[in-house]
């Protein structure tokens, strides 16, 4: 009795499945940290995507560049770029470019800059007070936007990122952008939708640029003009509504909110504080990787439970008949050494069971 009830195969049950599952998600350059974090990626209800660098590339071009008040195209992004050349920001360096692609010269005499997070920079440039950023940082210094209301709308509708300039407190000009998304994020997302997860996008965009981006991915839910250090909130809200949530992002200033989810995850392109606060990392920046690793925890799950399963079941079973309770009806006993086969049996059919969710690989990785 007591070699046939040797619990291997229940000890083996869990730790066989998590170890092919973990294994498959690296081979996939999906990066699982813990066992405890690959079962639970499984509960996942609701997705918050970072916009940039998460479903885009991350990349943003020039695509537009409006001048106003007797400004010419070239002195807006002159000023914008020396204004900006500080910051870090994808959308700075894409004025840069734009500036060297042009062969425009810098100005070099840039004084008193300052980042102002989630709105713009301002600088003295040349002797000029240089305001560059959102529509709300203008708004709260009263930059008067009347020239440009109808350029500026037309270039939300079409999804662009706008970066407004503002020259000695007067409307110089807005410039375009637009960041590609990422070919493979529709798809992801609609998939996603099907296994009954909500989805969402947060930003730091204007409302109508989300939209118009939102309503290319199939996003409904959209959160816009966020700043920063507001993303947890946002993350903290949809956990009130009580739901397991997954957050989704790339930069320094997603870790917060990475924390607060139940399920972090980060972009393998991102920051390495990012990739330090979350649970899993997609090594490939791609966001099919979001669906890929949820559904490699649901097999991994599933595998689990058949092996927990056929392991109590296998016990429930043959401790009687190893105990001799045929024995009285039938004159059927079990040896010891019968026992220890089956004992050993028992733990190769949870192996062999766990190694099996590799046959589900290319289910896994079809997206």
């Amino acid at each position: 009795t007591v070699v046939i009830a040797c619990p291997d195969a229940l000890g083996l049950a869990t730790p066989t499945a998590v170890a092919v599952g973990t294994g498959l998600g690296a081979k996939h350059n999906i990066l699982i940290k813990d066992a405890p974090t690959l079962e639970q990626v499984s509960k996942i209800q609701a997705v918050v995507l970072d916009k940039t660098g998460t479903l885009t590339e991350g990349k943003p071009k020039v695509t537009d560049v409006i001048s106003a008040h007797g400004f010419t195209k070239e002195e807006v992004l002159r000023f914008d770029a020396a204004a900006e050349a500080k910051s870090g920001h994808p959308l700075s360096k894409a004025i840069l470019e734009e500036v060297v692609r042009r062969k425009i010269s810098i100005p070099q005499n840039v004084e008193k800059f300052k980042s102002i997070s989630g709105h713009g920079v301002e600088a003295m440039v040349e002797g000029k007070q240089v305001l560059v950023g959102n529509m709300k940082l203008m708004k709260d210094r009263n930059v008067d936007l009347s020239l440009l209301q109808s350029e500026i709308t037309k270039l939300l509708d079409g999804g662009k990122t706008l970066m407004l300039v503002a020259i000695d407190g007067k409307a110089a000009g807005v410039v375009a952008a637009a960041d590609p998304i990422k070919p493979t994020a529709k798809t992801a997302i609609e998939k996603m939708k099907e296994l009954g997860l909500e989805v969402a996008m947060i930003t730091g965009d204007n409302k109508k640029t989300a939209e118009a981006i939102g309503k290319q991915l199939g996003i409904e839910r959209i959160f816009a003009e966020v700043l920063p250090e507001e993303k947890e909130k946002y993350v903290k809200k949809l956990q009130e509504e009580g739901k397991f949530v997954a957050m989704v992002g790339d930069g320094v200033n997603d870790a917060p909110a990475l924390a607060q989810s139940d399920i972090g995850i980060a972009i393998g392109a991102g920051t390495d504080v990012a990739i330090e606060t979350a649970n899993v990392v997609l090594m490939k920046s791609d966001p099919a990787d979001i669906l890929r690793a949820i559904r490699l925890s649901k097999a991994t799950v599933r595998k689990m439970k058949e092996n927990l399963v056929w392991a109590s079941v296998y016990n429930i079973l043959a401790i009687p008949v190893a105990a001799g309770v045929l024995y009285p009806k039938f004159g059927i006993t079990l040896r010891p050494e019968f026992s220890a086969l089956l004992m050993s049996i028992s733990s190769i059919i949870v192996a062999v069971n766990a190694v099996l969710l590799k046959r589900a690989e290319k289910d896994l990785i079809t997206i």
